[in-house]
């Protein structure tokens, strides 16, 4: 009963197993000999030994590009302006951002203002230079005067400024 249901369904599919049947045996496979597998090893080794290896050929080298060069939008010729603001509100520290968009540096002078509003306008300014790339920099021991710089202008202090080269005269002396 089981064949019976088998070729009806193999039947009314349109398949049969005979089409399944050995289809790995259309693909046979030789079985060679190790004395055979070397002769034809030895012989392909033999048609390459006739080649000459050359030498590798190097890539040519990309062209040397020098560092780039960095041209200021504003003029250099003009003298730079220091502006002295004492910012009492966040309205005039709005004009010292400005000032530092133009690229002047401003000096701040905080010493008259109530200390909250200070602390807000040192927080305004320090934190628009810093948007800007520029710096601040105290200038008194007290922090109520400061100054702001634009990114195109550097700002040294004893710590940071280069320090001329130096000798102490007690390594050379005079040979006798």
């Amino acid at each position: 009963m089981a064949n019976f249901f088998k070729k009806m369904v193999d039947k009314l599919s349109g398949y049969s197993d005979e089409d399944y049947v050995d289809y790995d045996d259309d693909y046979g496979y030789e079985e060679v000999s190790s004395e055979q597998f070397q002769e034809q090893a030895d012989f392909e080794q033999s048609n390459f030994s006739n080649f000459v290896q050359e030498p590798m050929i190097q890539p040519k080298s990309e062209r040397k590009v020098s560092e780039h060069k960095v041209v200021p939008l504003k003029s250099n010729s003009a003298a730079q302006q220091l502006v002295i603001i004492e910012p009492d509100r966040i309205e005039s520290a709005k004009k010292v951002i400005d000032h530092l968009r133009a690229g002047h540096t401003v000096i701040c002078n905080i010493e008259r203002v109530d200390r909250d509003v200070a602390q807000r306008v040192i927080d305004y300014i320090s934190g628009s230079v810093y948007a800007m790339d520029g710096s601040v920099k105290p200038i008194d021991s007290r922090h109520l005067t400061f100054v702001a710089a634009p990114r195109s202008v550097t700002l040294l202090d004893k710590e940071t400024a280069p320090q001329p080269q130096t000798y102490a005269t007690e390594h050379f002396r005079m040979a006798r």
